[in-house]
């Protein structure tokens, strides 16, 4: 069972039973937390994965598959975030993934476009791959945080090209992407998100993060620079010709992090990455 209050929450307010909750906890959580309304689901066992497509006038662009990690510490411990960063690989699916797994998980997105035929801008979908292929987890009408930097870190298509084209009601362009594998790696407030202590410097800039690509999240600007505040700081991504290359260029950027932050440095690693496949194969059955 998975328990979420009806209400956003920031990524941050699903529950689930035999991972993070016992029963009995659950309904605490439930009645302490001050919603009026919960949604009550099914615990899905799996991996989960995000497809996200650009949409208009029943037209569906999808772009590849990318991997959050929601948990605040390494080995997937520790509560829940907004994201600690992810990963995409040089093809559309990713390690644990087949083919046909996301060729299921578009044609999801393209039934809800049909049944959605006014809509236009993105669609993000979330899925879990399980034992039975994938199962919708949810969907949103934005890009997914940290998703987006993983997939318009390669978009080759012009991404106003994409936008004019919609709002002008032409054909959308079909989309090109360079074929590099991304890693993404957040630094947040040291005790994030539990007790996250705000007011470090951020000593970081686009000169010292090498290769990789920089993005300021949520950040105090003042006259005498950048500082943190109680949500994630910033993010990093580095692009490679595999998702080991990508990883090891996100992790050169972040060896400027000092003391006052907190990175998962295992995202993208070829441990993990191995971890995922290894539990794909035993939920299969190979």
């Amino acid at each position: 069972m998975a328990v979420k209050p009806v209400g956003l929450t920031g990524g941050k307010g699903v529950r689930v039973t035999g991972d993070q909750l016992t029963a009995e906890a659950a309904v605490d959580y439930v009645r302490e937390a001050g919603y009026d309304e919960w949604v009550v689901e099914e615990r899905l066992v799996g991996e989960e994965f995000t497809v996200q497509a650009f949409v208009a006038d029943g037209e569906v662009r999808t772009t590849p598959a990318v991997q959050d990690h929601k948990r605040a510490y390494e080995g997937d411990e520790g509560p829940n975030t907004g994201g600690m960063g992810s990963y995409s690989d040089t093809e559309s699916t990713l390690p644990f993934m087949t083919d046909e797994d996301y060729d299921d998980a578009v044609a999801v997105v393209e039934a809800v476009v049909d049944a959605l035929p006014g809509y236009k801008g993105v669609l993000y979908g979330q899925f879990m791959l399980g034992a039975d292929g994938p199962k919708v987890v949810e969907f949103n009408a934005r890009f997914g945080d940290p998703e987006a930097m993983n997939t318009l870190s390669v978009l080759e298509t012009p991404f106003i090209d994409v936008l004019t084209a919609a709002r002008d009601g032409e054909p959308l362009p079909q989309l090109d992407f360079s074929g590099e594998a991304t890693v993404c790696k957040y630094a947040v407030p040291a005790g994030y998100p539990v007790e996250p202590d705000a007011g470090a410097r951020i000593e970081v800039d686009a000169s010292s993060v090498g290769d990789a690509l920089l993005f300021h999240a949520s950040v105090d600007q003042r006259e005498d620079g950048l500082f943190t505040t109680t949500s994630r700081s910033f993010a990093v991504v580095g692009l490679g010709d595999s998702v080991a290359a990508a990883e090891a260029d996100a992790e050169e950027a972040l060896s400027v992090v000092d003391e006052g932050f907190h990175v998962r440095h295992d995202i993208g690693t070829a441990e993990l990455v191995q971890s995922r496949v290894d539990h794909m194969r035993e939920l299969r059955g190979e």
